[in-house]
């Protein structure tokens, strides 16, 4: 009777075991595919806003690449509200309501403004990735990773900060006061991205990242400011880029010790 009672035990351990390891793989996968979708947003608003302001500034518009664009957006926002959990639905529904109005009437916008609300926008994707990661984080119960994990997504938020704020004095490049907001978000802006490099010494050290730090320096060095408006939002454009590339390597990292690691990216940025 013991063997009996003592095998019963046994399997019913083995039965808990093997039900708690199919939970945490499902709730891995779940992790996982929730940011490569995030993810796969955030190449798109890129995208958006790279042909977007070549068409507000150039008045060519490819309507055919931007309808695509824009059907993507929402298709992968809708696979992200129908597969979430309940209570995680609104925050996904919030996102596809930002995906809208970065849509809607682009064209009637100045490059300043729809730099902006793309902007707004990609951060919002990054910072839910950022929550998906924390999330997944503390499930798997790594407080190591969970420290170096903060530690460099402080730098990047700080980054992105500061890059919001070189922004916004673009707009008075033309007055003595806005050249020199500009110069000191500039300079800044340097020193962030240098700091950047000892997370992802690769991301900084790409031909686009190099070519960006050169006019930034250029822009702290000089005495005047001879780049346009224009070249000024495309350069803040790259910088973006170089920070997300930055967060991207820190999520692929983190994902790969965690599970598996993200996919290349299917959409150029």
């Amino acid at each position: 009777m013991f063997v009996v009672l003592s095998l019963l035990l046994s399997c019913a351990i083995l039965a808990l075991l093997v039900y708690l390891s199919k939970q945490r793989q499902s709730a891995q996968q779940q992790h996982y595919d929730v940011l490569v979708v995030l993810r796969e947003i955030l190449y798109l608003c890129r995208q958006h806003r790279r042909i977007s302001h070549h068409a507000l500034i150039h008045s060519q518009t490819d309507n055919d690449e931007l309808n695509h664009l824009q059907d993507l957006m929402i298709e992968k926002s809708n696979h992200l509200i129908a597969n979430a959990p309940f209570e995680s639905k609104a925050m996904y529904r919030i996102l596809q309501l930002k995906l809208k109005s970065l849509i809607k009437e682009w064209q009637y916008r100045s490059v300043a403004r729809n730099q902006m609300i793309h902007g707004k926008t990609i951060r919002h994707c990054l910072f839910l990735m950022d929550e998906v990661a924390l999330a997944w984080l503390i499930e798997s119960d790594r407080e190591d990773l969970s420290d170096e994990y903060h530690l460099q997504w402080q730098q990047v938020l700080d980054s992105m900060e500061v890059l919001t704020q070189l922004r916004i004095s673009i707009q008075d490049v033309n007055s003595y006061e806005g050249t020199q907001r500009i110069k000191y978000h500039s300079d800044k802006m340097r020193r962030k991205m240098n700091q950047l490099s000892l997370i992802s010494p690769l991301s900084i050290a790409s031909p686009s990242c190099t070519d960006a730090l050169l006019k930034l320096g250029e822009v702290c060095d000089a005495s005047e400011i001879k780049l346009s408006n224009e070249e000024l939002y495309q350069l803040t454009t790259e910088l973006s880029l170089s920070i997300s590339q930055v967060y991207d390597q820190m999520l692929s990292d983190l994902t790969e010790t965690l599970y598996l690691p993200l996919p290349k990216p299917a959409i150029n940025s």
